[in-house]
Formats: structure tokens, sequence, C-alpha cells
């Protein structure tokens, strides 16, 4: 070792002078570089567990068990610690659905307003007497009051049949014909030429908002026509004052669905067992009917009913080829009534 050599080396140049020195020993070294390399380790591990606080920040098991001082010392965050950050020139504070908090508020004040309205003694009344609120207009079917919505079918019911027969050159047969509130339509049958049929179509398009032909299956012909559509038209008016039937007028209001068949062609059957069904302020009288009239027939009767002040309504109308037969058709008849 280079500590012995340099004490070999003093004694030899100064035998007489020199006290006698031990020499050290390699385990005593040892013992004096420990603590030393201990102390590094130490600043190792701390720079480490700094670098991975300041990285991934304080663990969930050690959140509040760091003394406060360190991390301020560290500049590191304890969550447990932290209060909500507050700016007072921020734009407000935002929700997890995104939006200020204030907007959020705005709108479940004004969704409990809505809920409020729904449910209020006038909403109540208005549905039994619309006169009393003549203002409110309903341009939506679906938020119709019962009344207003027999005027639509009654209007549609018949438009729809009108614009049907008017469309429809010769050559072309019907297989099913339907009707469904508030106008939509669907036809399915045949034409003789690809001539008739593309005409057809164009014609039943020219007069639809919709207008839907989907694929017809491999063993069709041709000549198949299969069509859904949505009338491009509304009826003039529907926010007129019109009355609920009562419970003991409905038998008159039936007698007078009878008698828009004049010449007795129509004879529906069905009007003696109505599903009924109370909603409270009103109730619906449903019933399903049928004929074996053939088409002007039942386009007659549309087009009387429309144009009556009977006030019943038409939900569907299904015609159907019966073969030898004729023609099969069912009809969905509603009757609103409060007392």
């Amino acid at each position: 070792m280079i500590e012995l050599n340099l004490i070999d080396a003093v004694t030899q140049s100064a035998p007489s002078t020199s006290m006698p020195v031990k020499p050290v020993a390699a385990s005593t070294l040892k013992k004096s570089k420990r603590p030393l390399m201990m102390w590094v380790a130490a600043v190792v591990v701390m720079a480490l567990l700094f670098c991975i606080l300041k990285i991934a920040g304080v663990p969930h098991v050690l959140e509040g068990v760091l003394p406060s001082p360190l991390v301020a010392a560290l500049g590191i965050e304890d969550p447990s610690r932290a209060g909500p950050a507050m700016e007072s020139r921020s734009a407000g504070q935002t929700t997890t659905a995104g939006g200020t908090i204030a907007s959020r508020r705005a709108e479940e004040e004004a969704a409990a307003v809505r809920r409020s309205q729904l449910s209020s003694p006038e909403r109540v009344v208005q549905a039994v007497q619309p006169s009393i609120f003549p203002t409110e207009k309903h341009d939506d079917y679906a938020s119709k009051l019962p009344m207003q919505k027999v005027f639509y079918q009654k209007a549609m019911a018949a438009q729809i049949f009108s614009f049907v027969n008017a469309v429809t050159p010769e050559g072309v047969s019907f297989a099913d014909l339907i009707y469904a509130a508030p106008n939509y339509y669907f036809i399915r049958g045949v034409a003789e030429t690809p001539v008739i049929q593309r005409s057809y179509l164009e014609r039943l398009k020219m007069g639809s908002s919709e207008f839907k032909t989907p694929e017809l299956p491999e063993n069709a012909p041709a000549t198949a026509v299969t069509v859904y559509g949505v009338l491009n038209s509304k009826p003039e008016s529907t926010n007129g004052s019109v009355p609920f039937v009562k419970d003991a007028e409905v038998s008159k209001e039936l007698e007078a669905l009878r008698g828009l068949d004049a010449n007795n062609r129509l004879q529906l059957s069905g009007l003696t067992h109505p599903k009924v069904e109370d909603f409270g302020v009103y109730k619906s009288y449903t019933y399903n009917v049928s004929t074996r009239a053939d088409f002007q027939t039942v386009l007659g009767f549309v087009n009387a009913l429309s144009k009556s002040q009977v006030r019943v309504g038409v939900e569907k109308i299904k015609m159907t080829a019966a073969g030898k037969k004729g023609i099969s058709t069912g009809m969905t008849l509603v009757i609103y009534t409060s007392n």
C-alpha cells in the first residue's frame, strides 16, 4: 500500500529522530469509508424520490404523511392538503360534463320550470278546454291536443287516399295500401310494364317529403312496386277549439259516422266493442272496424269524414287485396271523451 511505503521511507531517512509508527490496518480504513458510502447512497435515494414525487406526485399511501415544510420545500403538491383552486378573474368553474357551473345551474332551473309547466293546472285544463288558451299553437303532431289530432287525422287520411287515387295510372294493381297517422303511407303492388312502373314511382316521389323504395326479393316481379312515403302536405289549421265528446254522446257520434255512408255500401263492422283507456282528464274509445267495400267507396267515406263535424279520428287504414273476395279494409278509429 502507498501509505505503508511512505512510512517505510520516512523511517529509513531519519532513524534517530522519528517516533515508532504502527501500520494502519485495512479493516480500519474500511470502517472509515463506510459512513461516507452510506451518505452518498442516501443522497442518491433522496434524489430519486424527489424526481418520482415531482413527476408522478405524492402517492396515495403517502398523502397527509409527508411534513408540510418538506412538501413546500420540494415544490410538490399534496392532494390531501390542497384546497380547490379559485381564480377571482376566471371565466367560471367548469363541470365534468363541460360548461360552467352557472350555465349548468341555469339549465337545471329551466328544466324544472318545464316540468312544472307540464303538470301545471293550466296544462290540465287546456287538455280539456283548449278554447281557454287560444294563443298556444301545436305545430308538431306529437304535441297536439287529442281533439286537434282528430282533426289532423281526418284531413290527412282523405288527402293521402285522394293523392294515391290521383297519381295511380291504369296498369297498376295494389296488394297493400296503408295510411298511418299523421301522414305516412305504404304501397305494395305491381305495374304492367317497366314504363308504367317508373312513371308511377316518379309521381309518388314528387308529392312526398320522404320517399323510400326498399330492395325487392329475388322472386319479385321486375315491375313490382314497394314504396314507403310521407305526404308533403298538411291541413290548413289544427289549432281551433274542438270540444270533447261526452261519454253519453258516444253512441250519437257513431250514428253520425254511419250516416256518412249514404248508400250503405261501406257497412262497417266492429263498432260495438271499443277498447277504452282512461287518461285521467279524458278517455279514448278505440274501434278496430272492417269493411269489404272497394277503393272508391272507402275514398268517398274518408273524404266525407274530413268535411264533416263528426269527432272521430282515423289512426290507421289498411287496404289489402283478398283474391276472389275483392278488397279487405281494416280501420282504427278513435273517439276522445271528457265529462
